[in-house]
């Protein structure tokens, strides 16, 4: 092909001519039927066509024709219709293109940090302590343990224990019972009160004294009295506690057997219409 071959496909492709001779010079080259130009070759063809539109001698191409002519002229070539593509590499196409438009493969989801295993609840040592008048009574777990060296000014303090038994066989001031569960207390005598705090299914044996016991928000206490502690008339005093017995000895028993009766945590309340005054009682529980 002539250079004015070259420069009429160029403006059959693109419409416009092109800005100068090495863009000219560079159509040529990528093109299989257009022979490679020169600089030299490509700027006289540049310079003598330049502004003039389709030169003359080269052969401008056509159209395809109206009605599908054209189109049917292609099929007819059968295989060879595909002779002039150009082969398509993989890079070229959009496969395995990320949506940012670079080439690889999706991006690896970062591994979830394994989880930290929680640490091992810390136990503390059961312990038996002084503290000035109190004595400490700590995380015992098992077993059963006698509170000795105690007297009249001391006040025995049981904390979070669990399924253990306690014995205070002398006189004490004072006896508290605070968050354990399922502990067994044997008091002998106290000289002010026995409180029994925040605890579970736990019972407390009471034998001679205590002026007043008083159960708040347990849950499934047991209070065994025994007659010689009965005599006294003591004074029980509960509140925010649910199902708890009181154990007493039974009249009708010669084997000095013990009998339950349970405590009301559940009540009625009435308004009278007249004079607005309020009356609550306990709901009825057999005994």
């Amino acid at each position: 092909m002539s250079n004015p071959e070259v420069w009429n496909a160029y403006l059959a492709k693109f419409n416009a001519e092109p800005k100068d001779a090495s863009q000219l010079q560079a159509y040529a080259k990528a093109q299989d039927n257009l022979p490679n130009l020169s600089f030299k070759d490509a700027n006289e063809c540049y310079k003598s066509n330049k502004g003039k539109g389709a030169a003359s001698g080269g052969a401008e191409k056509k159209e395809p024709e109206a009605g599908g002519g054209g189109l049917f002229a292609e099929l007819n070539k059968g295989g060879d219709i595909t002779k002039g593509l150009k082969k398509v590499t993989r890079d070229m196409t959009n496969k395995d293109k990320t949506v940012s438009g670079k080439v690889g493969g999706a991006p690896k989801k970062k591994a979830a940090a394994p989880k930290k295993a929680a640490a091992p609840k810390k136990v503390k040592p059961p312990a038996i302590r002084k503290q000035g008048f109190r004595i400490w009574v700590e995380n015992f777990v098992e077993g059963v343990e006698e509170i000795k060296d105690a007297g009249i000014k001391n006040e025995v303090y049981i904390c979070n224990c669990k399924g253990t038994g306690f014995k205070i066989s002398e006189k004490v001031k004072t006896v508290i019972i605070d968050s354990c569960q399922k502990v067994q207390v044997q008091v002998s005598a106290v000289l002010t009160s026995i409180d029994m705090i925040n605890t579970k299914g736990s019972t407390l044996y009471v034998e001679k004294q205590a002026p007043s016991i008083n159960v708040d928000k347990c849950a499934s206490p047991r209070l065994v009295l025994f007659q010689e502690y009965l005599n006294t008339k003591p004074q029980i005093v509960t509140s925010m506690t649910s199902d708890m017995n009181i154990s007493v000895p039974d009249p009708k028993s010669s084997d000095g057997d013990f009998k339950d009766a349970p405590v009301p945590y559940q009540f009625i309340t009435t308004v009278d219409p007249d004079t607005k005054a309020l009356t609550t009682v306990p709901m009825s529980h057999m005994g």
